[in-house]
């Protein structure tokens, strides 16, 4: 005759197994009630998508047609690539749920700060060296000259990795940090030599740089004029890649 088994199981044990199922199985049914509340209850169809007011130039059509649709079902991840691979002049954007039934998209324009002449077409960048896109037709913003940019791969909406391009966005930085330099207009730069960077000025002048210690020749800059040192009626060019700067009057 076989044996029986001598293997008993206490019966708290059964009990406490008893209560973790019946415990698993009033979760799992909260969770499917809950899950098909919220993915089937009219109350959450997307009635409307506010779109922020500084990005209103986008096409917004793509968005509109997300009403109706259940706002747990849109994939917003998917949705925020989208548009920042369309529009990289947009930064910092952000696409939330509002509940019940409404979907924000916030965002800021990119600040453009100056253009890049390249094989007959422009490439405008940002105040953050942000390459955005390219036009055929120059914008009334500095033209910078002399960036390889054919030698280069640019991916649009990224930050740009061409030493030239990010010696002259850290100029402009370093021209907007001081109260007299911030005064001038640059017309143009000539940024193809880093050792010999030329940035002309109103009224035609132009001043040299080159990119070792930028923030010292600016600041000497800052000074010549604070000491009105600089007769701009006179002046061809400033110098100051030097200790002491070089001023050219005619």
């Amino acid at each position: 005759m076989p044996k029986k088994s001598s293997v008993k199981i206490p019966a708290i044990a059964i009990i406490r197994l008893i209560v973790f199922l019946f415990i698993g199985f009033v979760l799992f049914s909260i969770y499917s009630r809950t899950r098909d509340f919220l993915t089937n209850d009219p109350m959450f169809d997307v009635k409307d998508v506010l779109v922020d007011q500084s990005i209103r130039f986008i096409d917004e059509r793509p968005l509109k047609a997300l009403k109706g649709e259940n706002i747990f079902s849109i994939d917003l991840k998917r949705l925020h690539r989208q548009i920042v691979h369309q529009y990289p002049q947009i930064a910092q954007l952000r696409i939330v749920r509002q509940l019940p039934n409404t979907i924000k998209v916030l965002a800021k324009k990119r600040d453009i700060l100056l253009q890049v002449q390249t094989k007959g077409k422009y490439l405008i960048v940002d105040t953050e060296g942000v390459t955005m896109f390219y036009t055929g037709q120059p914008l009334s913003v500095p033209l910078v000259r002399g960036v390889p940019i054919e030698r280069r791969q640019v991916v649009l909406g990224t930050a740009s990795s061409m030493k030239e391009l990010n010696l002259v966005v850290n100029l402009f930085h370093q021209l907007k940090s001081h109260p007299y330099t911030s005064r001038l207009r640059v017309l143009s730069v000539e940024a193809g030599n880093l050792s010999k960077v030329a940035f002309t000025v109103m009224p035609n002048i132009q001043i040299i740089i080159d990119e070792d210690d930028l923030a010292a020749q600016v600041n000497m800059l800052e000074i010549l004029l604070q000491n009105g040192k600089v007769n701009w009626g006179q002046v061809k060019y400033i110098d100051i890649r030097f200790r002491e700067p070089i001023i050219n009057a005619s």
